[in-house]
């Protein structure tokens, strides 16, 4: 679940900002290039404070007993039941004093917690309409618009929230997100130090205006892991700031999926994975750190518990590309190759630019249909739609030289056996016609 937090209205009657918050999802595979800190979120603490206001007695008893009921919602859980009855909560409050901006984003946030996105937006625009420049509400339209895919709309709206607060921590780590997202696709030198020095920026701010943000520190030591294979010393500077991450939350699964990731860096597999399942089990709807489980235990063939993992993603996001891939290949390894190729075929579907499911479908035929064939002509069908899909592999972008000759090397192993399976053919017509010297 999201780590959300109520605004509250302190005894000076000032308001105090707090949203949604964390930083976004990013690649998904445990590799040099991947890894994730997890769900947008945002923090807003130590936000910029509003001139002080008079409460009524009565306002401020109807907020405290809705605060009451929100606090006990985190303790026992957010459940759709508990979402809806806490912004019921919070719409009376915002009913009956109706210049309570705190109130009515309080129920945004309820709705929030349950992923009951539009019903937050309502909340969170009614709040704006009575304070134009609530900076939480604008954050958190953002967090609605990148669930929803509209990043470039998100980056829109917390830009326009630190305009409103420059001070809300929650925005800065969301658009620190998205540039470390670009930091990664970026190979150009220079555009990539611009970059990374904008993410830099972004985390300086937050950590100072609070020191003990750990969602921060995750983010920073993830940017400074980027750049490792050029410069070794990174991954120390990273390891600093995730240990600094962990004095202050060290159960915070995105931390935990982060030194998986430094470990992958430094070549240490075993206990890459260990992180990554710590942090599937502080969050099992962490998707990105199952798929981190789910390919390290592909190299280590656990394909059982790799199944598993790319399952469970996919109950949750059925097109997941990567996911699709992940499970034909446990599945293959599993010796269930009509289920493989269901997979590699719905990844096809899912996104037909990909490479990936093309060369895996060329060695399902290649290394596993064509050895199951019934009899020879049915080894060179398999061995015909191998080629077939190593060639349509080819013809996708972005793929490493490396790859591109291992593909040519397979479709040269399939013309050889076909070769030799046809001569096998011939030699045994020949050896089955009447001998004409017999005759």
């Amino acid at each position: 679940m999201r780590n959300l937090s109520i605004i509250v209205i302190t005894l000076g009657f000032a308001v105090a900002a707090a949203a949604c918050g964390g930083p976004a999802k990013g690649a998904n595979a445990p590799t040099g290039n991947g890894g994730t800190v997890g769900k947008v979120n945002a923090e807003g603490k130590h936000a910029k404070q509003a001139p002080t206001r008079r409460v009524s007695k009565d306002a401020k008893k109807d907020f405290m007993e809705a605060v009451a009921a929100d606090k006990k919602a985190q303790v026992d859980g957010w459940t759709q039941d508990e979402c809806n009855d806490v912004a019921a909560k919070w719409d009376d409050v915002a009913s009956e004093h109706p210049k309570l901006v705190e109130a009515r984003y309080n129920a945004g946030l309820a709705y929030h917690q349950c992923g009951m996105l539009g019903k937050a937006e309502t909340e969170y625009k009614k709040a704006l309409s009575i304070v134009g420049s609530h900076a939480p509400s604008i954050s958190n339209i953002g967090e609605i618009r990148f669930a929803r895919g509209d990043v470039n709309g998100a980056k829109a709206q917390w830009e326009l929230a630190l305009k409103a607060d420059s001070k809300l921590v929650a925005a800065r780590n969301n658009l620190a997100w998205l540039l470390l997202d670009q930091l990664r696709t970026t190979k150009n030198r220079s555009t990539w130090k611009r970059i990374e020095k904008e993410a830099r920026d972004q985390l300086s701010s937050v950590l100072a205006v609070d020191q003990s943000n750990y969602k921060a520190y995750v983010l920073y030591g993830l940017v400074y892991l980027e750049g490792s294979e050029r410069n070794k010393n990174r991954l120390d500077l990273s390891k600093l700031l995730l240990d600094e991450a962990k004095k202050h939350n060290p159960d915070y699964p995105p931390l935990q999926n982060a030194y998986g990731l430094l470990y992958l860096r430094r070549n240490s597999q075993g206990r890459a994975l260990e992180k990554f399942s710590k942090a599937v089990e502080l969050d099992p709807d962490f998707l990105e750190a199952r798929m981190n489980v789910g390919n390290i235990t592909l190299n280590f063939r656990k394909y059982d518990v790799a199944e598993q993992q790319f399952s469970y993603v996919l109950k949750k996001q059925p097109k997941n590309y990567d996911a699709l891939i992940g499970l034909g290949i446990a599945e293959r390894g599993l010796g269930k190759i009509d289920e493989a190729e269901k997979n590699y075929v719905a990844a096809k579907r899912a996104d037909s630019r990909r490479p990936e499911a093309y060369y895996n479908l060329g060695v399902l035929y290649k290394d596993f249909r064509a050895n199951k064939a019934s009899d020879l002509q049915g080894s060179i069908s398999m061995y015909e739609k191998a080629k077939q899909y190593f060639s349509q592999f080819l013809t996708k972008q972005g793929i490493a030289t490396d790859d591109k000759e291992e593909a040519k090397d397979n479709i040269h192993d399939c013309d050889k056996t076909v070769k030799q399976i046809r001569d096998a053919i011939k030699a045994m017509q020949a050896a089955n016609q009447p001998d004409d010297a017999a005759k």
